[in-house]
């Protein structure tokens, strides 16, 4: 075997060997990138509900807010492209087999979002509590189908 045969021998074994563990890692970051896009409007749905419900003095607040669910809901599809149901996620495999039914939740999110960034900005908390609810309802639609039971959650397994 020549000197040139045995690089190009030793170079493609070790991308063979390099692959699935740049993969694992890849699929690792694309679900450490989700959970924070997540995070963002479960953080923001979380300061919306405790403003309205201890009345807090941050009502102004609240269209930041918002805007933060409406702006994390228009990139879910994107980050949820590769599929990755393994490891330290609560997503379920059904995403990827029901695509088409996950983008639809995500439409539905997005469209409700907006709504309440809407209705945020004109400072009437009776239209915004409803439009939480909607907010909360295309949430718990994906969650229902799309997210492992708490009990199930990589979060409660040893």
């Amino acid at each position: 075997m020549s000197k040139l045969q045995t690089i190009l021998v030793v170079t493609v074994l070790g991308v063979l060997f390099a692959a699935p563990s740049a993969m694992a890692q890849s699929n690792e970051n694309y679900v450490q990138y989700r959970q924070k896009v997540m995070g963002a409007i479960g953080q923001s749905m979380g300061a919306i509900g405790d403003i309205m419900k201890n009345k807090l003095p941050f009502t102004g607040n609240i269209d930041d807010h918002a805007r933060v669910i409406n702006i994390n809901a228009k990139l879910i599809a994107g980050a949820f492209k590769q599929e990755a149901a393994e490891g330290k996620t609560d997503a379920k495999a059904e995403i990827w087999k029901n695509w088409a039914k996950f983008e639809e939740g995500v439409k539905k999110l997005d469209a409700a979002s907006a709504k309440l960034a809407e209705v945020a900005a004109t400072g009437d908390m009776a239209a915004i509590g409803d439009a939480i609810k909607g907010v909360g309802g295309s949430c718990k639609g994906c969650h229902d189908d799309f997210k492992k039971p708490q009990a199930e959650s990589y979060k409660n397994q040893k």
